[in-house]
C-alpha cells in the first residue's frame, strides 16, 4: 500500500505550496503590497521596521478565510476538492516608547496553513493493479492538514528621521497530518526563527521597505499507521514511531511605495522564496521492507510573488484599496502531488475600510484563478502516473481586520 516515498512527497508539497502570504485585510486589499507602507501593528509580519511609524499602543486582529475550489481531470477521471472556507486568524500588538527611538511588536500568525481533502475515493488513487500493494495508485495522498503557528517578537529602532531597522525572533509550533489509502502520518515539532527588516522614507512621496524571514528546520516526530505498516511488519502491528525532516525556506520582500499626495498610496513589491532548499526528504522509522523507498528527490524551484496595490484615502476616514498579485509555481511536474495542485496563480482584491481615530476596520474580497496546470511528467522520482492530467483553480477569499489605538 502507501509507503514512505509518497508520504515524504506529501509533506514537502503541502508545506511549500501553502505559504500564507496574506495576513492583514488592508494589505490583502492592496495585493499584499505593504512592505514599504507597514503602518499598522501587522508590520510585525510585513516589515518590523514600520513599527517606528506608530504612536502609543495598537492592538490589531485579522481573519483571512479562503475557499480553494480545485478540480482535477486526470487519466482516471474527474475529481473536485472539498472547497469549504478555511479560516486563518492572526493577532498583533505594538508599542512605541515615548521620547525614544525604540518600538516593540508581538504577533501570533500562521505563515503556513490550510488543508486539502479530495476524498479517499479520488480517481487518481485508483491502482492499476489492485493486487500489488506497492502500486503507485496506493501511494497518492488525498488529504493533508497543516498547522504552523509563529509567536513573533520584534524590536524596531528609528536610526534617523528617515531610516529604521528591526530584528525579530520567533517560537514556531507546527503539526501535520497526511492521509491516503494505505497510511496516515501524524507529527509535530517546534523551532526558532528570526527576521530582519528595514524602512527608508527619504521624502513624503517615496518609501522603500525590505523584509527578510529566515528559514526554519523542523523534524516532525510522530507515528505512521495503516495497512502499509501492517504489510511492512508482516501483520505484527499497524503503527510505528516515525519522523520526517522538513525545511521551510527563507523569503525576501522588497517594496517601493509612491505617494503623490496624502490621498494616494501606490506600491509595488517583489517577494522571493528560496524553494530550492526543498529538494529531498526522508521518512525515518518505517519497517525495513519499506525503508528502501523512503528517500527521494523533489527538486522544487525558487519562485517570485509579484504584488501591486493602490489605496485612495478620503477626508472622512474612509479608504478604498485594490490590488493584483501574481504567484509563480514552484513545483515541477516530476514533484507534483494533488494535495496542492500548484500552478501560476492570479489574485485580484478589492477592499474598503474606515479609521475613526482610535478604532478602525477593514473588509476585503479576493478572487483567484490559476492558469490551467497540465501535468504529464510525473513518472520520475515520485513515479505517480495516475496524477497526470489537468488541474484548475477558481477560488475566493474574504478578510477582515479590526484595530484599536491608545
Amino acid at each position: 500500500m502507501l509507503v514512505g516515498l509518497s508520504l515524504a512527497g506529501a509533506l514537502t508539497t503541502y508545506a511549500a505550496a501553502t505559504r500564507v502570504a496574506f495576513v492583514d485585510a488592508f494589505a490583502t486589499a492592496r495585493g499584499n503590497a505593504f512592505t514599504a507602507t507597514a503602518d499598522n501593528a501587522s508590520a510585525v509580519f510585513y516589515n518590523g521596521a514600520g513599527l517606528t511609524q506608530l504612536e502609543g499602543t495598537q492592538i490589531h486582529g485579522n481573519v483571512f478565510a479562503v475557499s480553494l475550489d480545485y478540480s482535477a481531470d486526470t487519466t482516471l477521471g474527474k475529481d473536485k476538492i472539498d472547497d469549504e472556507f478555511q479560516a486563518v486568524p492572526s493577532a498583533f500588538i505594538s508599542h512605541n516608547l515615548k521620547d525614544s527611538p525604540l518600538a516593540f511588536g508581538f504577533g501570533v500568525y500562521s505563515p503556513f496553513a490550510l488543508g486539502a481533502d479530495w476524498g479517499n475515493d479520488a480517481n487518481f488513487t485508483t491502482p492499476d493493479n489492485p493486487a500489488d500493494p506497492f502500486d503507485p495508485g496506493y501511494r497518492v495522498p488525498y488529504e493533508a492538514d497543516l498547522v504552523y503557528t509563529k509567536y513573533h517578537a520584534v524590536v524596531a529602532w528609528q536610526v534617523t528621521e528617515t531610516f529604521s531597522l528591526s530584528a525579530g525572533v520567533s517560537y514556531d509550533d507546527t503539526d501535520i497530518e497526511i492521509k491516503n489509502n494505505g497510511l496516515e502520518f501524524d507529527g509535530d515539532d517546534n523551532t526558532i526563527g528570526y527576521s530582519l527588516s528595514a524602512l527608508w522614507q527619504p521624502s513624503m512621496k517615496h518609501s522603500f521597505g525590505l523584509n527578510y524571514q529566515a528559514k526554519t528546520e523542523v523534524t516532525y516526530d510522530g507515528t505512521a499507521s495503516g495497512t502499509a505498516i501492517a504489510l511492512g511488519t508482516a501483520g505484527a502491528t499497524t503503527r510505528v514511531d516515525s519522523e520526517a525532516d522538513l525545511v521551510y525556506p527563507e523569503s525576501i520582500v522588497f517594496g517601493y511605495s509612491y505617494r503623490p499626495n496624502e490621498k494616494w498610496n501606490i506600491e509595488f513589491n517583489a517577494d522571493w522564496t528560496n524553494w530550492d532548499r526543498v529538494d529531498d526528504l526522508t521518512i525515518e522509522g518505517l519497517p525495513a521492507p519499506l525503508a528502501g523507498i523512503s528517500s527521494y528527490e523533489l527538486n522544487w524551484e525558487s519562485a517570485f510573488i509579484w504584488e501591486l496595490g493602490v489605496t485612495r484615502y478620503f477626508d472622512n476616514g474612509w479608504n478604498v484599496s485594490a490590488g493584483y498579485t501574481y504567484v509563480e509555481s514552484a513545483v515541477p511536474d516530476q514533484g507534483f502531488l494533488p494535495i496542492v495542485p500548484d500552478s501560476d496563480r492570479h489574485f485580484f482584491a478589492l477592499g474598503v475600510g474606515r479609521d475613526y481615530g482610535n478604532f478602525y476596520w477593514q473588509a476585503t474580497y479576493q478572487y483567484t484563478y490559476a492558469d490551467e496546470r497540465g501535468v504529464s511528467g510525473n513518472d520520475g522520482p515520485l513515479d505517480l502516473p495516475s496524477v497526470n492530467g489537468d488541474y484548475d483553480l477558481d477560488s475566493q477569499a474574504v478578510a477582515f481586520s479590526v484595530g484599536y489605538r491608545f
